[in-house]
């Protein structure tokens, strides 16, 4: 009798390793992104008998199951429904749902000064260091940050939530400290902004990033910045543009993650100039013909802020074909990316890079190669002590 069970157990347990990979050939038309959640979805372990053997396959196919399960995003839809329109939760998935915008919950716990100071200064270092090498090569450099869109609506917390306003504040103030020590050139566009009011429809009510209003406020603060110091740069007035409110559906960061479920009549903006600048595109090193504004095909589909310039790129080379105008290199996070769509028509040639996934040779040797007459670091404040990426300026 015990040895009858001991097979019928080994019979079991040997079905349901061989189910797993069946269910994988099964599903394996399934989807490999989650759409609102922005990730990758898990990959179908590889069933050996080492992956058996340290339990490596057991946790890989749990992980890929959950994340393939039928019925999955539907599920986790009408759990976010659930808490946003029954139980009337002020925050879910994340997001504080209260008020006229969308918001990232943060912890009540804040940073030090002194933990900024200590992690300002080996950054400050390295971006002193990059801007003395731009201009041992006869360029120039300067470093523009920007609120995020959490720090730019900071007053829009409810009050038994923690903001970090005050952290926020310390945190911009020691890094612009740090920067102007070691002689970098920072134009800070919270300061911009906030003289001209901070005005609502500078930012996204259900994204993380500036909307173009903010944009345009952002490219005319720099060529008035430069203006200052002695460039003589053409300028798109706003009686060049034609400024758009796009029809289609526009899905931000912050209502990604709340699966579009909080009412939303944002609508995404561009500016058409009237007169074109006409530029040759490459990205990633391919000729490419992207325009400035990627659009659906139709009303009915959703665009994002990807709509501007296509989302992220490693590389991307923009070429008006005027050599009697100076050349500029900008790097930085995505908040690079609408602003692109009017800082190329200032210069000759625009070079834009994103060193989070540009990996083809170091910034220094980037610019030693390209010698651009203006060198332009674009980030938002939440990166401003991040190792890596971006900030990775000064390395071989």
């Amino acid at each position: 009798m015990k040895q009858f069970a001991d097979r019928a157990f080994l019979a079991l347990l040997l079905a349901v390793l061989l189910a797993v990979p069946l269910g994988v050939a099964l599903w394996s038309h399934k989807e490999t992104t989650a759409y609102y959640e922005n990730r990758s979805l898990a990959e179908a372990p590889e069933l050996t008998a080492e992956s058996v053997w340290d339990g490596s396959f057991g946790t890989e196919a749990e992980s890929w199951y959950s994340d393939h399960a039928p019925g999955r995003t539907t599920l986790l839809e009408l759990d976010t429904w659930v808490q946003m329109k029954l139980m009337g939760r002020p925050v879910v998935n994340g997001i504080v749902t209260v008020g006229d915008v969308l918001l990232p919950e943060l912890e009540f716990d804040e940073y030090s000064e002194e933990a900024y100071r200590y992690g300002a200064a080996p950054i400050a270092e390295d971006f002193g260091a990059l801007s003395d090498y731009v201009e041992s090569l006869g360029g120039t450099f300067c470093y523009v940050g920007f609120p995020e869109q959490r720090v730019y609506f900071e007053d829009q917390f409810p009050d038994y939530l923690n903001n970090h306003s005050r952290e926020a504040a310390t945190a911009d103030a020691v890094f612009a400290e740090a920067l102007a020590e070691q002689g970098v050139d920072f134009l800070n566009m919270r300061e911009v902004y906030d003289q001209q009011g901070n005005p609502a429809e500078y930012y996204s009510a259900v994204d993380h990033h500036y909307r173009y209003w903010g944009t345009y406020a952002a490219y005319r603060a720099i060529l008035d910045h430069l203006s200052e110091q002695g460039w003589d740069l053409p300028v798109l007035t706003e009686e060049d543009l034609e400024f758009q409110s796009l029809p289609y559906p526009y899905i931000g960061s912050r209502n990604r993650k709340l699966y579009n479920l909080w009412p939303n009549d944002e609508q995404a903006v561009i500016a058409v100039q009237k007169d074109p600048v006409a530029f040759t595109r490459w990205d990633n090193g391919a000729p490419s013909d992207k325009p400035l504004f990627v659009l659906p095909a139709s009303e009915e589909l959703p665009t994002t802020y990807n709509l501007y310039m296509g989302g992220d790129f490693g590389e991307t080379i923009l070429d008006t074909d005027r050599p009697e105008l100076p050349n500029v290199l900008v790097f930085g996070d995505s908040f690079t990316n609408a602003l692109e769509t009017l800082l190329y028509a200032s210069f000759n040639e625009m070079h834009s890079l994103d060193l989070r996934y540009y990996t083809e040779q170091s910034l220094k040797d980037y610019i030693a190669a390209y010698q651009p007459d203006l060198v332009l670091c674009v980030q938002n404040d939440t990166f401003y002590y991040t190792e890596g990426g971006n900030n990775a300026v000064w390395v071989d």
